[in-house]
């Protein structure tokens, strides 16, 4: 899957035009996706305009400070494990309060927005969006998502493009949920087979149609019943418009 011609300036348009003379407000995670979103930001605005917040529970991975380093960003930790132990009281699913530690960091992120009169950036991309792998009015709940069009090996490929240092690419994709936890150990297929079998779906293609080596069709259905059972989450979102068919533009549900 070949990066589109032409991103680079889409995205760098969309933001300053989407922004303006607004500030920006952005979670960081120490992961490929919120740096690529940083470094976007910080191409197209000034640095002044741009505030980053880690949001951990527990211990902070010390690759936000690495990542914020390379971008040559301040940044402002604030725990939310404290906030989190209300609701420990009530559920102990790991995977139930994954969803709360998601909206309590879009809380914090929005009362900062609000505290600056500025925009929250998401982090989502298109392989998040379309799977469903993102919690609504969490991570999901922004003002825009600048890379919300593209694909996860297309996030690898723009990063690689802008010179991104070798162990941020190496890195395993993670929403840091819990210790070891990895996307593509949750969705159950690594991102390269994934996002072949979206693009597919992308251009209408029934999955029958879909011809991928080393994918069998159970598991193309399965992509193609989580793309369906997740369109509720699916809402209209701020994306500059890169592939055939895009989130909250013309990928109708």
């Amino acid at each position: 899957m070949e990066l589109p011609e032409g991103t680079l300036e889409v995205l760098d348009t969309f933001i300053k035009e989407f922004v303006k003379d607004r500030d920006v407000v952005l979670g960081v995670s120490g992961g490929i996706d919120s740096a690529l979103v940083g470094f976007l930001l910080k191409r197209n605005l000034p640095k002044e305009k741009i505030h980053l917040y880690s949001l951990p529970v527990g211990k902070e991975s010390p690759d936000v400070k690495k990542v914020c380093n390379f971008l040559n960003l301040d940044y402002q930790t604030v725990n939310i494990d404290e906030a989190l132990n209300f609701f420990r009281r009530y559920s102990n699913d790991m995977k139930s309060l994954g969803n709360v530690m998601a909206r309590l960091r879009m809380v914090f992120l929005y009362e900062m927005a609000n505290i600056f009169n500025g925009f929250v950036a998401g982090t989502s991309n298109k392989s998040e969006l379309l799977t469903g792998y993102f919690t609504k009015f969490g991570d999901g709940g922004t003002d825009f998502q600048p890379i919300g069009d593209l694909y996860k090996t297309q996030v690898f490929q723009l990063a690689k493009l802008l010179n991104f240092p070798g162990w941020l690419m190496e890195k395993k994709p993670s929403a840091n949920l819990w210790e070891g936890q990895t996307d593509e150990e949750e969705l159950g297929i690594n991102y390269s087979k994934l996002d072949e079998i979206l693009e597919c779906i992308e251009y209408f293609k029934k999955p029958e149609e879909c011809k991928i080596e080393g994918v069998d069709i159970k598991e193309i259905e399965r992509i193609y019943r989580m793309v369906l059972e997740n369109s509720h989450k699916r809402v209209i979102l701020y994306i500059p418009k890169i592939g055939f068919r895009s989130v909250g533009t013309d990928w109708l549900e």
